[in-house]
């Protein structure tokens, strides 16, 4: 038997895949990077630093979170 090949499919893995990647791995850089700076900053007395990094990680974590629910949707989606 001869398997049929999806090349429209297999294309849009070709970038969907990689953007995915890079999408969550920013993202949860953002987190690790806002939340220990936020500490920091936070020890050293800097109020005003250390709530912006801890938006950055807020931001960060949404914007993992989405992608994760994306994901996730896709996954179970049936066409």
């Amino acid at each position: 038997m001869i398997a049929a090949i999806d090349i429209d499919a297999l294309l849009e893995l070709v970038w969907a895949a990689p953007l995915a990647v890079l999408t969550v791995t920013i993202a949860w850089g953002l987190v690790i990077r806002g939340t220990t700076a936020a500490l920091e900053a936070g020890r050293e007395g800097r109020t005003v630093p250390a709530t912006l990094h801890a938006l950055v990680a807020i931001v960060g974590g949404l914007l993992f979170l989405a992608a994760v629910v994306f994901g996730l949707l896709i996954m179970l989606s049936k066409d």
